[in-house]
């Protein structure tokens, strides 16, 4: 009795709860590691196809489509101070202003190495509606030029004008640069003279790649900051002779803050701010003009 006894007693010990419930917490955990590992290998593949932001290599090549328009919104604000010491009492007076453009840039043609761009600009002036438009001609590297019509003859802008983008083609005819980079350009020199000297450069830095959503769609972009430093411009009427009545020496102090973001593969300009200073300073009047700039991408029309 006692050894069939003892023999009921082992099985039903065995069948015990507490006994067989730890099983199943192996076979989780098991399961769990396998998870955590298969996760894990993802996670170490993927990045080897992920590129850094800082190590991201941007391409310095325009790509455009003849027969395409982008079609712009933009608002500009202008601010004056002007102080003169002519008449017998100094005058100071101020303004501001701000005006609404439209611009629609068609590419019409290509001819292997330059694009012609034809810009069409649209505002209200004086309460009248003005549309200007010029013809501008870009290489492959995103250097350009404007064209005049004189008669049946075009004229180029000559490209070191003060008005010109010298300092803008140094740095595009690069291939490409890296997210990150920070480049010094000197200010284009080729102007100065006994008349104008220019002093100062221009510094731009490449921001990372991003999506930038506007009115026209979303675009894979790259951010250039542009800044000025030490920026000035020295006029000198009594190099030829002028009227005395001219002060000997202008000079003007000049601040550039400009944010641009293009289309990374196109260089198509998606959205840009700009903020600029003039200073005047002369011996018979003092000015100080501010410029801000805003343009927007609202219409991307493909052929």
């Amino acid at each position: 009795m006692n050894i069939l006894k003892s023999a009921s007693f082992e099985p039903e010990n065995s069948a015990n709860q507490p006994v067989s419930a730890p099983s199943r917490p192996r076979r989780f955990g098991k399961k769990l590691y396998v998870v955590l590992a298969v996760v894990t290998i993802v996670i170490i593949a993927a990045a080897f196809f992920i590129v850094p932001q800082s190590s991201a290599t941007i391409p310095l090549n325009v790509d455009y489509v003849v027969g395409e328009k982008m079609v712009y919104d933009s608002t500009v604000t202008l601010n004056f101070d002007l102080g003169t010491s002519l008449g017998s009492e100094p005058l100071s007076t101020s303004n501001s202003t701000s005006m609404d453009i439209g611009q629609t840039i068609e590419v019409t043609g290509f001819d292997g190495e330059n694009y012609l761009l034809n810009h069409t600009m649209t505002m209200t002036v004086l309460d009248k509606p003005v549309s200007v438009s010029m013809m501008e001609k870009m290489n492959k590297t995103g250097y350009s030029t404007y064209l005049l019509n004189l008669g049946n003859i075009e004229q180029e802008i000559p490209s070191d004008g003060i008005a010109s983008n010298t300092y803008l083609a140094q740095l595009l005819s690069r291939p490409e640069v890296k997210v990150g980079d920070t480049v010094n350009i000197p200010f284009p020199s080729t102007i100065s003279s006994q008349y104008m000297q220019i002093t100062g450069d221009l510094t731009m830095k490449f921001s990372g790649i991003q999506d930038l959503t506007v009115p026209a769609g979303t675009y894979r972009v790259f951010k250039i900051d542009i800044t000025s430093n030490n920026l000035k411009m020295t006029l000198n009427s009594s190099a030829d002779g002028l009227s005395s009545s001219l002060p000997n020496s202008v000079s003007i102090n000049l601040e550039l803050n400009y944010q641009i973001y293009l289309e990374y593969g196109t260089l198509r300009q998606i959205k840009s701010t700009m903020q600029e200073t003039a200073a005047l300073q002369s011996s018979i009047m003092n000015m100080t003009a501010a410029m801000g700039m805003d343009m927007t991408l609202t219409q991307h029309i493909k052929p």
